[in-house]
C-alpha cells in the first residue's frame, strides 16, 4: 500500500503557486481543494460539483485535510491551473467554450453544474486527464508500453525529479518485419510504375501465347501462374534480400549522443516522447515558454533518432524547438500512401507543446526537415497540403526527389513562397549517388526543388527559393553521430572532425530558419 501523508509547508507552498491561487473554474480566492485528475485547484463550491461526476471523471481531494501519496502531489505539480485551462481553450470548440466555460455572471448552481458536467465528460478532458496518466508512468519508470513517455518535470519541487534517467529500450525489429515493409514497397513501386505494368503485360500476353501453342488443357491455370505467380515470388525473395540488407545496416547512435541526450532531459532541456523526441530551447527572462521557431525533423532511413541530439541540441541553444520523429522500430518511411503524414505531424507537434512536463509551449511558426530518406517525409509533407502553414524547408544529405513509389508529391516549386535550404557534405557518396534514384536524379531535384536563390538576394513575396550550401570536408552521416554509413553505397571519409561539421550544420540551419 502506498503511504499518505499530510502535505507539509513546503509542498502546500508548491501547490499554490501563482496559477493555483484562484479557482480554476469560477477564479475564486484561495482555493482550499483539488482534482488530481487534472492537477488543478478548485474552491469548495466546485469541489462539490466535482464529487457529483465520480472519481473515475474527476478525483477530489482537499489540500488540508486529507493525506496524499508522493504520486497525487507528483501529478498536481505535473499539472496546474494555467496548463489544464491552456489546453482547454486551445482543443475546445468555439460551441464549446460557449456551452462549458464558467463566466461571472453565471451564479445559478445549477448552470454550473450543467456547464462543468459538460466540460469533464467531454473528449477533450478524457483526452488530458489520459496525458496526465501516461506522464504518470513515464515518471515511475514504466517501460512495458509503448505509448508511455518518459519526462522530466524540472520547474517544480525536486521530488519530481529522477535521481537517474534511463531512456526505455525501444522496440527491436525482426528481419520478418522487414521482408513485409519491403514486399509492400516493391508491390507499390510495381503498381506504380508504367514501364513495369507494360512489361508484366506483355510477359503474360506472351505467355498465354505460348501455352496455347502447347495446346495443354490447363491453359487459365498455366497463364495465371506465370503472369502472377513468377512476379509474386521474385518480388518475395527481393524483399526477402532487401530485408535481411536493411535489418543488417541498422545505425545505432554513439554512446556520446545518447549520454547527451540523457544529460538534456535530466535538466529538463529535452524529453522522450511515445512519438517523437522534443528538444526545448532555454526560458525566457521572465520565464515564459515561447520560442519563434519550432523544427519537426525526420531521420534518416535505418539511422537511431538519437543519433541526432548533438545537432538538435545546438540548435535548440539557439532558442528553436526541436521534434525528431520516432521511426522505430524499422526506422523507416517507405512510402507514405498508408502513413497520413499531416496527421503524424500534427500530432508530434501537439505532444511537444503539451506533453514535455515543463509546461506548455508557445511556437510562433514551424518548419520540417528530414536527413536523407527522411527529404522525403519533409518534401511530401510541405508539398502535399501543409504549405499554407509551413514556410521552411530544411534537408540534409540529399539531391533525390520523392517519386510515385514513395509519394504522390507535387512540385514543391509550386508551393506559394516556400523556402528550403540544402546542405550535403563535399565528401557524401550517398547524396551524389544515382544507384536508387537513376541517372537524372540531380535533373529532376532541380525541376521539382523552388529555382536557386539568385546571389546576394534573400527570400521574399510568395515565390520561394532554394538556398544549397556544401559543408567541404563533410559526409553524409557527419550531420548526426553515427556510422560508419556503408548502406545503399558506402559514404565518403570526412576531412573535418565530425564536431566541426555538426557545428557548421547547425548554424546554417539557425541562421535560415530564424532569418538571422
Amino acid at each position: 500500500t502506498m503511504s499518505a501523508y499530510p502535505l507539509t509547508p513546503h509542498q502546500l507552498a508548491e501547490l499554490k503557486r501563482t496559477s493555483n491561487n484562484k479557482c480554476a473554474e469560477c477564479s475564486s480566492q484561495n482555493p482550499a481543494w483539488a482534482s488530481v485528475s487534472y492537477g488543478i485547484v478548485i474552491c469548495l463550491d466546485c469541489a462539490g460539483i466535482h464529487r457529483g461526476l465520480g472519481v473515475h471523471v474527476s478525483f477530489v481531494r482537499s489540500i488540508t485535510m486529507d493525506d496524499w501519496s508522493s504520486d497525487q502531489f507528483d501529478r498536481m505539480m505535473r499539472g496546474g491551473n494555467d496548463k489544464w485551462n491552456e489546453y482547454w481553450d486551445k482543443n475546445a470548440s468555439a460551441a464549446e467554450l460557449a456551452s462549458c466555460n464558467v463566466t461571472d455572471n453565471v451564479v445559478d448552481r445549477k448552470e454550473m453544474v450543467q456547464k462543468l458536467k459538460a466540460k469533464y465528460e467531454s473528449e477533450i478532458a478524457r483526452s488530458y486527464r489520459e496525458l496526465l496518466s501516461l506522464a504518470d508512468g513515464a515518471s515511475r519508470g514504466d517501460t512495458d508500453s509503448s505509448s508511455n513517455i518518459l519526462s522530466v518535470s524540472h520547474q517544480h519541487s525536486a521530488s519530481s525529479l529522477p535521481k537517474k534517467v534511463v531512456l526505455p529500450e525501444d522496440p527491436l525489429p525482426t528481419v520478418k518485419l522487414y521482408e513485409d515493409e519491403t514486399f509492400s514497397f516493391l508491390l507499390s513501386m510495381l503498381l506504380q510504375s508504367k514501364k513495369l505494368l507494360i512489361a508484366w503485360g506483355i510477359f503474360g500476353i506472351g505467355s498465354a501465347s505460348y501455352v496455347q501453342r502447347l495446346g495443354h488443357s490447363y491453359t487459365s491455370a498455366a497463364v495465371l501462374v506465370m503472369t502472377a505467380g513468377i512476379p509474386y515470388f521474385f518480388t518475395k525473395m527481393g524483399a526477402k534480400l532487401l530485408g535481411a540488407v536493411q535489418m543488417k545496416n541498422r545505425q545505432n547512435a554513439f554512446k556520446s549522443a545518447k549520454n547527451l541526450l540523457l544529460e538534456r532531459i535530466t535538466v529538463g532541456r529535452a524529453t522522450r516522447l511515445a512519438n517523437c523526441d522534443v528538444y526545448y530551447p532555454p526560458l525566457s527572462s521572465s520565464g515564459e515558454r515561447k520560442a519563434k521557431v519550432g523544427f519537426v525533423f525526420y531521420p534518416g532511413a535505418l539511422v537511431d533518432r538519437t543519433a541526432y541530439s548533438p545537432v538538435a541540441t545546438m540548435l535548440s541553444d539557439r532558442g528553436i524547438m526541436v521534434v525528431v520523429a520516432n521511426l522505430e522500430p524499422i526506422r523507416l518511411l517507405f512510402n507514405v500512401y498508408n502513413y497520413n503524414l499531416r496527421e503524424k505531424i500534427m500530432r508530434m507537434i501537439n505532444d511537444a507543446l503539451f506533453l514535455g512536463g515543463n509546461g506548455i509551449w508557445e511556437i510562433d511558426e514551424w518548419s520540417i526537415g528530414g536527413h536523407s530518406m527522411g527529404c522525403f517525409a519533409a518534401i511530401t509533407a510541405v508539398a502535399q497540403e501543409m504549405s499554407s502553414t509551413v514556410k521552411k524547408v530544411v534537408l540534409y544529405g540529399t539531391g533525390a526527389y520523392p517519386d510515385k513509389t514513395y509519394s504522390d508529391c507535387p512540385p514543391l516549386r509550386d508551393a506559394a513562397g516556400v523556402n528550403a535550404l540544402v546542405i550535403n557534405g563535399s565528401e557524401d557518396l550517398i547524396a551524389t549517388s544515382t544507384i536508387l534514384a537513376g541517372p537524372r536524379k540531380e535533373k529532376i531535384f532541380q525541376e521539382n526543388m523552388p529555382p536557386p536563390l539568385p546571389a546576394n538576394t534573400t527570400a521574399s513575396g510568395d515565390r520561394g527559393y532554394t538556398v544549397r550550401k556544401t559543408i567541404v570536408g563533410g559526409n553524409h552521416a557527419g550531420c548526426a553521430a553515427y556510422g560508419p554509413q556503408t548502406f545503399p553505397t558506402p559514404d565518403g571519409v570526412r576531412t573535418i572532425t565530425l564536431e566541426e561539421q555538426q557545428k557548421m550544420t547547425a548554424k546554417l540551419t539557425a541562421d535560415f530558419l530564424l532569418d538571422s
